[in-house]
């Protein structure tokens, strides 16, 4: 997986990438791998989620061929498409302790979110994913759309530059809007940056987070949707799934081939084998290379979960805009080497990835590419590396270059919060005094959105010195048409994005 920086400007240019690191704090900027670092953190949020935009939704599979057919489904709201229904995966070497998962108590039912579907990425191995971007010789109309990132904030206007000679008369009088944090999906739907806020590693940024007062009347507070505690050999409310599917004499299928690739199948205690039928995750090491898959235990009835694939193991997962997962883990070291070894993770995924096809060689199989969401939470990026990173990987993608600490000698408690309130969502290292309660009281789940007595680095796109990241919108098509890319200092006015847009022409 590539780390993706924020701060920064990812841009495909004619087939190649160009990556702009941002400034870290003095002394503290390493490059390791590929990929960049700054300082360790205790807690990262990510706010100005997209709100609109698009994916591919797969809507069939055939396994006589391979092949998959797929619809554009529209999403709307602050925090999507992670407020559609999540996944949760680990992968080792992990030793999960605890895990819960809350939703306010007027909701406490599993989210069943309106949209469902598709594919992900094999772990350990670099990507970046950007908007699609047709070369289209020729000039912008008049009325075209365009979209420019300057002084670190993405734009859009409508062009009134009519091109060399023209009168300005001659351009369509529309006023250039105030500025707006907007880039371009993959199907052209305006979308904000995800930008990020990382709170440094202190002994007072980490606030214990009080226990819920069972005295109450109930009034704000979180309850519990689900429970595990490998200790106490208990599961309540989750499945525990792997990809062995096509397991002689156990539920899931291969049909497809390598197309598809496996699908999901219920996880062994140790998660090296199908098992016949749900199965406690055991109190024992994930280990390398080994992924547990865990969703909900309720059923995909019908196409309550969308389309799922044909034979393969479906239940739902985890939607809404409110919801708080909690983990208790450890990462220990465990000196292998090869195809993810050492490099243990903690991801989320849209459900649609892994109820279709995670890890098939079709990308059409999968909403994946396409931006569906997938949520990196705690990820070593290369083996044996003391950091864990995060990422956040949708249309547009982004990510803290700070890292938290890889719990290798002991285990840490974590909280995920998505608050929808907030239109954020917040990674949080707690304290071990922690409990997982049956529910929580509001101040205990609005304390996962304190930053601590200092104030976290800010990385939202903040260099005066910018990429100018230029595509226009063609009123009769649906893609971005890539223009120019160019680096100049201005200042963030109406009056200096005129005179830019008087400066571009397309390539």
């Amino acid at each position: 997986m590539h780390n993706i920086i924020p701060a920064i400007a990812i841009t495909a240019i004619h087939g190649a990438v160009s990556v702009t690191a941002q400034a870290c704090a003095a002394g503290t900027a390493q490059q390791i791998g590929g990929n960049w670092y700054c300082s360790e953190v205790k807690a990262i949020t990510y706010s100005n989620f997209p709100g609109t935009g698009s994916y591919n939704k797969v809507t069939n599979m055939d396994a006589n061929t391979g092949q998959c057919t797929s619809e554009k489904q529209a999403y709307r709201g602050s925090l999507a498409p992670m407020s559609e229904e999540l996944s949760m995966h680990f992968r080792g070497p992990t030793f999960l302790k605890q895990l819960a998962v809350y939703y306010p108590q007027s909701d406490t039912k599993v989210k069943r979110s309106d949209h469902v579907h598709a594919h992900a990425h094999r772990h350990g191995q670099q990507h970046v994913h950007h908007p699609k971007r047709d070369h289209v010789p020729g000039r912008r109309a008049v009325g075209d759309m365009v979209v420019a990132t300057i002084d670190g904030q993405v734009v859009s206007w409508a062009n009134e530059y009519a091109g060399p000679g023209a009168s300005p008369n001659t351009a369509a009088a529309q006023p250039i809007p105030e500025p707006q944090t907007t880039l371009a999906t993959s199907f052209g739907s305006p979308s904000q940056v995800p930008s990020t806020t990382s709170t440094p590693n202190s002994p007072d940024s980490v606030n214990p987070l009080p226990h819920a007062d069972s005295s109450g009347d109930g009034s704000g507070q979180w309850a519990r949707q689900a429970y595990f505690n490998a200790e106490a050999g208990s599961s309540n409310g989750f499945t525990f799934l792997n990809h062995f599917g096509g397991t002689p004499g156990k539920p899931g299928t291969a049909d497809g081939g390598p197309a598809f690739g496996a699908s999901l199948s219920y996880a062994s205690p140790d998660g090296r084998s199908a098992a016949a039928s749900p199965q406690t995750l055991g109190n024992k090491l994930i280990d390398d290379d080994v992924e547990i898959i865990v969703l909900s235990d309720k059923t995909c009835e019908g196409d309550s979960c969308g389309y799922t694939r044909p034979g393969g193991v479906a239940y739902h997962g985890f939607g809404g805009d409110s919801k708080l997962f909690m983990m208790e883990f450890s990462m220990p070291r465990s000196g292998k080497t090869g195809f993810n070894g050492d490099m243990p993770a903690i991801w989320l995924l849209n459900a649609q990835i892994p109820l279709t096809s995670q890890y098939g060689t079709n990308p059409k199989c999968s909403c994946w590419t396409s931006g569906c969401g997938e949520f990196d939470l705690f990820e070593v990026l290369d083996t044996g590396n003391f950091r864990c990173k995060s990422t956040l990987h949708m249309a547009p993608a982004g990510g803290s270059s700070d890292y938290f600490r890889r719990p290798d000698t002991s285990t840490i408690k974590a909280a995920v919060l998505f608050h929808g309130a907030n239109q954020a969502a917040h990674i949080k290292i707690l304290d071990n005094g922690q409990n997982f309660d049956e529910s929580l009281a509001a101040d205990v789940v609005e304390a996962v959105t304190q930053e601590g007595s200092h104030r976290g680095q800010s990385s939202v796109f903040s260099s005066l010195r910018t990429s100018y990241h230029i595509f226009y919108k063609q009123p009769s098509s649906q893609n971005f048409v890539y223009a120019d890319l160019i680096n100049i200092n201005v200042t963030t006015t109406s009056a200096a994005r005129k005179a830019l847009l008087l400066k571009l022409r397309c390539q």
